[in-house]
């Protein structure tokens, strides 16, 4: 029941950042959504089902109002928000292409599957989501089932399911995740299992892997032959592409583009501007009888003030190296830092020694009157300090207290600290070590007993006021910069107006090749989901609007150069693989005619040949051959047929043509055992057949959408 009282104190918070993510929902992207015309065409198609932008959106919200719960209610970045998104799309393939599977086969999750899963409480998912674990962290079966019942109890009392609606919808995810988990793990072992070895198998396995190779080689590298003695025709290409392109698969449609994106920057004027702005904010104070904190929100300083004193590292870099070198009451700057852009001042305001950690406890007091509240705090402070117990004195009179807790200076250091707060951290760092006193709060009906019970760390602690502000681009900057962008863009009619122009303008012109639909922006540049739904809809050769992106500073246009179809990555993209393969190849031929009928001692005198060794050659890892600082597979397969002393045919490598000498077959220590090598071979199947799902997805001719609607 204690795990369910969390629950329950948590439940106004968890509500307040559930209602906070609908109301994000309501008012951003989805209700665009909702209203386009598009609103009844699918996001994405798995086996020929449809999901639609609503149901996917369901499930994106599902599962971020969690995470937000997780993380305090804090809200997400874009990238974050991607990420979330693909996660859900990752999830949701992955279990309609197993649940077709499965249904198939007739594979099912029983409620009893299901309970046992949960009562043992051991799957990753509960750490997950911690939602009803106990103290030490392990999931609690009875406070779910406490919950559950009291959820059940109460499901028509509005206010109670207000309530608890997040976490109930928390348990809900995590229950469809575990059936999906459990379904799969059947699936994967209905597979895996089906993979079996036999003792032939495993012998002639033990025998290849037993054993590892020292070998003298001689190789004439390719390089040895210029590439101007070779020719590559077109029919030579197309030859090799045909023979290769079932290497480079292409599974969607993808697009080329040309593209031209432009920050717009402070201007001289702009940082003209921000430092004449500081130096009026140092004329108040060199004037003196300054409000620093009206004065430091006036100014929209980047660093908070606090009449704390903080630690030296906690003020900026550009203040640090100073503040040892000012007098107390002087103001320096403002000045620029080239690093950040920003330009600094702060007056210097004195330092002092402060413990960095303070071990203290406390008890808050309150009564109906700011008169009866004294009087209870003046009575439990005589009867504290009398020598009562702490903790039985604050049960009797059903008072808040707390076990002795630190105060450490992270806990304040850095940020605006005001009000009650400002007088508590002052109490503690300033109070009489062992002795209690009364804290006065801003409500006269509460106070605050406290006891400074030890302190460490003493430190030199610096007070500073500091306004530091980042350059920032006026309208006025962005107003020209934005109508010379728009002037070029309306100059380019085609790709190569955009190529031609944008010399003209100085602008740079920059290639992104291979994005697919999946993507969430373009060239990195944040909010570029507009012009990725353009890039989809538009024609080779078309032109983009001109958008503005990024945190609004970011200006951008493209180009469609290219489409690349759904199928086999085109030959003109693997034109430069395709030469070296076909090159290499020619080369191999030459250097075949030019070594046959040689012997290996022979090679050593042929012009171009390199020698030299390589020890404990073994079947299952391509060997390193440092003359030619490549990594050749075939050599590993060739060694396995030699005998000590003797020499292979040319073998044609990655490389270079090699001829090797085996010298020394040497076996690892340890005796063949049928029954532990099937075992390792199966293991070994096992972990390839995860690789199925590749094979499924490719399969299931899946449509992804989302760029249209997120």
């Amino acid at each position: 029941m204690a795990t369910l009282q969390k629950l329950r104190d948590a439940g106004p918070l968890l509500l307040i950042f559930v209602g906070l993510a609908l109301l994000a929902f309501i008012a951003g992207d989805a209700l665009r959504i909702f209203q386009s015309p598009q609103t009844s065409q699918a996001v994405g198609e798995v086996n020929g089902e449809e999901i639609t932008a609503v149901e996917f959106q369901d499930m994106y919200e599902r599962q971020s109002n969690i995470y937000k719960m997780l993380r305090g209610g804090a809200n997400f970045t874009e990238a974050e928000q991607n990420q979330i998104k693909d996660e859900v799309w990752g999830n949701y393939l992955r279990n309609k292409i197993i649940k077709n599977e499965a249904d198939k086969l007739g594979l099912t999750v029983t409620t009893a599957e299901l309970r046992e899963v949960v009562q043992r409480g051991e799957d990753p998912i509960f750490q997950q989501y911690p939602f009803f674990n106990n103290e030490q962290g392990k999931f609690d079966y009875d406070a779910l089932n406490a919950f559950l019942a009291q959820y059940d109890q109460n499901k028509n009392d509005a206010a109670f399911v207000q309530q608890y609606q997040g976490i109930y919808d928390c348990w809900k995810l995590i229950e469809e995740t575990l059936v999906q988990n459990i379904l799969s793990q059947k699936y994967y072992a209905l597979i895996s299992n089906s993979f079996i070895s036999n003792p032939v198998v495993a012998e002639n396995n033990y025998n290849t892997n037993s054993y590892t190779y020292d070998v003298e080689y001689r190789v004439y590298p390719y390089a040895a032959i210029a590439d101007s003695t070779i020719n590559v025709s077109e029919s030579d290409l197309n030859k090799k592409y045909a023979q290769e392109k079932g290497a480079y698969p292409q599974y969607s449609e993808s697009r080329d583009i040309k593209y031209v994106s432009f920050r717009v920057t402070p201007s001289v004027q702009d940082r003209t501007a921000l430092n004449s702005e500081l130096k009026e904010y140092a004329s108040q104070l060199y004037a003196g009888d300054t409000d620093y904190a009206n004065m430091s929100r006036v100014s929209t300083s980047e660093v908070a003030y606090s009449e704390l004193a903080w630690a030296k590292d906690i003020y900026p870099e550009e203040v640090q190296v100073r503040l040892d070198s000012v007098a107390e009451n002087q103001v320096v700057g403002p000045f620029y830092n080239q690093s950040d852009d920003s330009y600094t001042l702060f007056k210097y305001l004195g330092k002092k020694t402060v413990a960095d950690s303070v071990l203290y406890r406390s008890l808050v007091v309150s009564a109906e009157t700011a008169e009866k509240t004294t009087a209870l705090a003046d009575s439990l402070l005589t009867v504290l300090k009398g020598g009562a117990d702490f903790k039985e004195l604050a049960a009797k009179y059903g008072q808040q207290n707390s076990d002795s807790i630190w105060l450490t200076s992270a806990m304040y250091e850095g940020g605006m600290v005001q009000g009650d707060n400002l007088a508590f951290v002052n109490a503690i760092l300033n109070g009489k070590k062992g002795e209690y006193a009364v804290l006065s709060l801003e409500n006269a009906n509460t106070k605050l007993i406290y006891r400074v019970i030890d302190t460490k760390n003493p430190e030199t602690k610096y007070n500073a006021f500091v306004i530091k502000r980042t350059s920032e681009f006026s309208s006025t900057t962005y107003e020209e910069a934005y109508n010379q962008f728009s002037q070029f863009v309306a100059s380019c009619k085609n790709i190569e107006d955009l190529e031609r122009n944008a010399e003209e303008y100085n602008y740079r012109v920059m290639t992104q090749n291979g994005i697919f639909n999946s993507a969430h922006n373009i060239a990195n540049i944040a909010g570029t989901h507009t012009a990725l739904r353009w890039l989809f809809q538009a024609e080779q050769g078309n032109v983009s609007p001109l958008y503005e992106c990024g945190n609004n500073d970011i200006l951008l246009v493209a180009a469609l150069a290219n489409v690349n179809e759904q199928g086999y990555v085109s030959k003109d993209k693997l034109g430069i693989i395709l030469n070296k393969k076909v090159m290499n190849d020619k080369k191999a031929d030459k250097i075949m005619a030019i070594i046959n009928g040689k012997s290996y001692d022979e090679l050593a005198n042929v012009d171009g040949v390199k020698s030299d060794k390589a020890n404990r050659i073994s079947f299952v890892a391509p060997v390193y051959v440092t003359a030619t600082s490549t990594s050749e597979p075939a050599l590993c397969a060739a060694v396995t047929k030699l005998q000590p002393g003797e020499t292979s045919a040319p073998i044609k490598g990655e490389a270079g043509v090699y001829v090797i000498k085996l010298v020394a077959k040497n076996q690892k220590a340890g005796e063949f055992n049928a029954a532990t090598e099937q075992a390792t071979l199966k293991t070994q199947a096992q972990r390839s057949a995860g690789r199925f799902l590749n094979d499924l997805f490719e399969k299931a001719n899946v449509v992804d959408n989302r760029y249209l609607y997120f």
